[in-house]
């Protein structure tokens, strides 16, 4: 079981997909370690090939997988889930750094791409 810091730069997102039906999103992503662990993004206005360059810490210690969720922030009503991935844990963990670029998909079967998000991850052992 791996403990340590997991410190992750999420650069940017591409070919997101619109999920107003207008040509325009107001993306933002959210990372979830567990129910207790989770942090989002600032929101990048009218954006479907947004730059992020924001920073997080999260503590792991035992945790094998994180999700990341691309959101579209909604003024009127619930934002929408635009993509999403899980993200196993054990190459950061064992190689220590993954620069990496992640198909976002939606839905059960998660079949359909939704667009890429790049990030960078380091992982420093306890």
């Amino acid at each position: 079981m791996a403990k340590g810091i997991l410190k992750i730069n999420v650069v940017e997102a591409k070919n997101l997909k619109d999920e107003d039906f207008i040509g325009k999103s107001d993306p933002y992503v959210k990372f979830i370690l567990d129910k207790n662990n989770f942090l989002s993004t600032t929101t990048k206005n009218n954006d479907l090939n947004p730059k992020f360059n924001e920073k997080f810490i999260f503590n792991v210690d035992g945790h094998k997988k994180i999700g990341v969720q691309v959101w579209d922030k909604d003024s009127v009503g619930h934002d929408d889930l635009i993509g999403e991935d899980e993200i196993d844990l054990s190459e950061v963990i064992s190689k220590n750094y993954v620069d990496a670029w992640f198909d976002l998909t939606k839905g059960i079967f998660g079949f359909r791409s939704k667009g890429e998000i790049h990030l960078l991850m380091e992982f420093v052992p306890k």
